[in-house]
Formats: C-alpha cells, sequence, structure tokens
C-alpha cells in the first residue's frame, strides 16, 4: 500500500515537472535593431595669397562624411507563469462522516494508524477524525468572467477522494473534477490569506457535487494550510470500485454529509494575478531548498542491512552474525521544503516533508509524515556548495529524533548531490511492521549513527539574492 501510494505522487509529480513549459507563458519581442556609425572629416582650405598682420582671413572648410549601416534581428523572450494554482497534493482531515465507522485520519487526514489502512478496516468509535479530504496533481487557471472580474478561476486535480469515514462504499472519488474558486484576498503579502469559496463537480467513478468555503493561508515554500467548511452529495453507482470490489454493500450508494476539517497541502503554488504579469526571473521566494525526491544511502552501526537478503526477526537477531554489507539502510524524503526565518540573517530555516522514511537497517526503522525539522543553511563555495546542520523530530507514526549534518553540491539547477552524517533515536509501533508487510523484521526501540551519500531530484536550491527578503 505505501509503495503504491509514494509511486502515485512521485509519478504524478514527474509528470506536472515534465509538462512544466504548459504552465509557463512566453511571450516574444521580434526587433530590427540598425547600428548607425557616421564617420565626419573637416579639411581647412587657407585663402592663397598674402595676409596682412593682425587681420583675419576667413578659412574656407571642406567636409567628408561617410556612414555605415548594420541591421540585425533581436528575439527577446519572457516567461510569465501561467497559472493560479500548481500543486502536488492537499490532505484534509473531515469531521462529519458517521463517527461509529471513524477512519482516524488524523487533524490534517495524512496520520492515519497505518495498520489500520486494510481492505477489512471498517473504522471504529475511538478515532477522533471520522474521514479525509485528498486531492493530488492540482491545477488552477484564470477564469475571466464577469467582464475579467479578480480572482476567478477553473481547475481540476489528476484524482480526487472524499472520504466521509472508513466505509468504502461511501468514499466519492472522482478522476479531474471540475471545480470554480473565488478568492476574497484579505492579506495579499506573503503568506497570502483568503476566503475562497468552491463549486465541484465530479463525473467518473463517482457522481457527485461538492460545495465549501476554505480559509487559506499560504503559499509559503509551496506549504499551504486550509480550514473547511462543506456540503458533499452524490452517489456511487454499482460500476465504482467503491462497491464491485466491496464485501458490505452490492448495490448503488447515495451519499450525502456536511463537514468540516483542517488541511494542509504541500508543493502547492499559488499566484495573485498580477503575479501572471511578472516574469519568473523576478518572483519572489521564501525558501531556501523545495524538492521532489531525496534518497540517501546509508552505512550504519546495525547488525543487518535492509538490502540482505535473508529475512530478520529479533529471534533471529540476536543470534545473526553482523552482516558485512556496506549500504546497510536508506533515507528517503518526499515533497521537502525549507522556509526561511527571521533569524540569524534568515539562515535559520523551519521545513518538513510529506513523507520521510529513515531506515538505518534491519529491525532500526521508523517513518514520518509532516516531520517538524530545524537548521542552518550556510554556504561553503558560492552557488555550489552548502552545509546544513539540523535536527528534526517525527511524531506520527514513528517517533524519531534525527540530529545530522549534510553537505549539498549543485550540480544543475534542479539536482544535487551529498553527503550526510548523523544520529537517529526513535521507537515505531508494531502496526507499521505490519504496514510494510517486508523482510525488514520488527522495528521497536532503535538508534544508531550512520554516514551516507545521496542525492536529489527535481530538487531546487536558492541563492541568497533571490530570497525576497535579500531583495
Amino acid at each position: 500500500m505505501i509503495s503504491r501510494v509514494l509511486l502515485i505522487l512521485a509519478v504524478s509529480a514527474l509528470i506536472l515537472s515534465s509538462c512544466s513549459s504548459l504552465h509557463t507563458r512566453t511571450e516574444t519581442d521580434i526587433y530590427t535593431i540598425a547600428d548607425v556609425d557616421t564617420l565626419r572629416s573637416y579639411d581647412a582650405l587657407n585663402a592663397p595669397g598674402n595676409r596682412d598682420n593682425g587681420v583675419v582671413y576667413p578659412s574656407s572648410t571642406r567636409e567628408e562624411q561617410v556612414r555605415d549601416i548594420t541591421m540585425r534581428d533581436s528575439i527577446v523572450e519572457r516567461n510569465y507563469p501561467d497559472f493560479i494554482r500548481l500543486g502536488l497534493f492537499e490532505g484534509v482531515g473531515l469531521f462529519g462522516g458517521d463517527g461509529d465507522y471513524a477512519m482516524g485520519s488524523g487533524i490534517f487526514g495524512v496520520h492515519p494508524e497505518l495498520g489500520n489502512l486494510t481492505d477489512g478496516f471498517r473504522g471504529n468509535s475511538d478515532a477522533l477524525v471520522p474521514g479525509g479530504l485528498y486531492r493530488l496533481g492540482i491545477a488552477e487557471y484564470r477564469l475571466r468572467w464577469f467582464r475579467d472580474a479578480k480572482n476567478w478561476t477553473i481547475g481540476t486535480s489528476a484524482f480526487e477522494a472524499i472520504v466521509p469515514d472508513a466505509r468504502g462504499e461511501k468514499i466519492l472519488a472522482s478522476i479531474l473534477p471540475i471545480y470554480l474558486r473565488k478568492r476574497y484576498y484579505l492579506d495579499e503579502d506573503i503568506p497570502y490569506l483568503a476566503i475562497t469559496p468552491a463549486l465541484g463537480i465530479g463525473l467518473y467513478p463517482s457522481i457527485y457535487v461538492n460545495t465549501s468555503v476554505s480559509l487559506d493561508l499560504g503559499s509559503i515554500g509551496g506549504l499551504n494550510l486550509r480550514a473547511y467548511i462543506g456540503y458533499a452529495f452524490g452517489m456511487n453507482p454499482t460500476y465504482t470500485p467503491q462497491i464491485s470490489g466491496n464485501d458490505y454493500a452490492s448495490e448503488a450508494q447515495n451519499v450525502s454529509f456536511p463537514y468540516a476539517g483542517l488541511g494542509v497541502s504541500v508543493l502547492d503554488f499559488l499566484n495573485l494575478p498580477k503575479e501572471t504579469e511578472t516574469e519568473w526571473k523576478d518572483h519572489e521566494h521564501s525558501s531556501w531548498e523545495i524538492g521532489l525526491l531525496d534518497i540517501t544511502l546509508l552505512s550504519s552501526n546495525t547488525d543487518e542491512s535492509i538490502f540482505a537478503s535473508t529475512p530478520s526477526n529479533n529471534f533471529q537477531q540476536q543470534t545473526a552474525e553482523k552482516d558485512n554489507m556496506l549500504i546497510s539502510g536508506m533515507i528517503f524524503k518526499l515533497a521537502t521544503a525549507k522556509v526561511a526565518l527571521p533569524y540569524l540573517d534568515y539562515h535559520l530555516y523551519a521545513g518538513t516533508s510529506l513523507f520521510n522514511l529513515v531506515a538505518l537497517g534491519k529491525d532500526a526503522f521508523g517513518t514520518g509524515i509532516l516531520p517538524l525539522r530545524v537548521g542552518y543553511w550556510h554556504t561553503l563555495l558560492n552557488d555550489e556548495l552548502i552545509a546544513e546542520p539540523f535536527i528534526e523530530y517525527s511524531y506520527l507514526p514513528s517517533q524519531m529524533l534525527h540530529i545530522g549534518a549534510e553537505f549539498k553540491l549543485r550540480l544543475a539547477e534542479k539536482f544535487s548531490i551529498k553527503l550526510a552524517l548523523g544520529y537517529v533515536n526513535g521507537s515505531t509501533s508494531t502496526s507499521i511492521d505490519d504496514f510494510y508487510n517486508s523482510d525488514w523484521g520488527v522495528s521497536a526501540d532503535f538508534s544508531g549513527v550512520y554516514a551516507g551519500i545521496g542525492f536529489s531530484i527535481l530538487d531546487r536550491l536558492f541563492y541568497s539574492e533571490e530570497l525576497r527578503y535579500n531583495k
């Protein structure tokens, strides 16, 4: 399950980034430049004959003028953002479904109890948050209605799921739903604050209407917070996956419920209409780093590598000889942002990732969703080499304290490599072990040190002069 979710997120992000030209408007001016060079020369011709001293005779002159004209074409391209909103993922924890079947998705909809994410789970009354709303691959564009009234948009997402509770037959899901939105900005300074009414229609596989009003804060570093109230109603016909593959329902289901919730979105960027008239190179940035995928291969002091072929468990781990594999584990991060803070000349930052896996080895791994990270961004070599000491805390679903340092070398605009050193101390519940369903063993309490080398894909490291605080 987790691998499928991560694969869908990664592929969607790669598709969005590869189609970035579709979200950029290019304006081209073609000029003919004429370079004119004129050379003038003057010759003074003295009057012939004798002159009387003290008398000034005017001198006749001759002027020669040579003109060279060189003409050449000049093409100037200006690139502008051609979208109002473009995002990777949004999750919302919803209150409104049947509390007896609560899914327990967490306050932002992204912190479920991983062991419950199975086909047979029907919820329980003890969970706090009954459901969630999830959008993947979000895009909005300017809608010029009502004589080009401001802040109207039309948009869609690659996939949307409105989950009132853990009952699969009640999930409203659609590919490419259509949404109309109107934003009323309370503050047009970064991070923007707006009230956004919305009307959405989903047509396949579910058929539904979703109305909502949200209070939006963001975007800063691609991070956004939203508070929702809304009402969704529709139906799941018998041909939908929610019914055809369900052991608890065989007939079409009507779904109708009001909801309220809090949400978060990552790699989700918002432009004011006026910013679509500002060239990309002049846009303001608030983060030191925004990235999609980050993978680091580790060598640690654990007894057995996650890449070893033999399965491991607690009893075998106590008796097995130490694994001699050089690479024992990995760190995998998805959708990372590091926002500059107004301290230490803005070199101090706060950051997070949508998903963070830290595996030192078998029986020593943990998972963090939206972990909290604080670090210091220091440039060792201008525009090339970065030193980044940090401390990171993952609170759910694993509890991990991660202290370390990274040295990053920028090789291209969206690709970098790094050397990493660190220490991790954490604990993982058995439900996470069951969720991974792998040969990694059972991870309870663990700790260890590591050294590693890694790389980042579609990862943008910003220069100091690019931050809006330094302009």
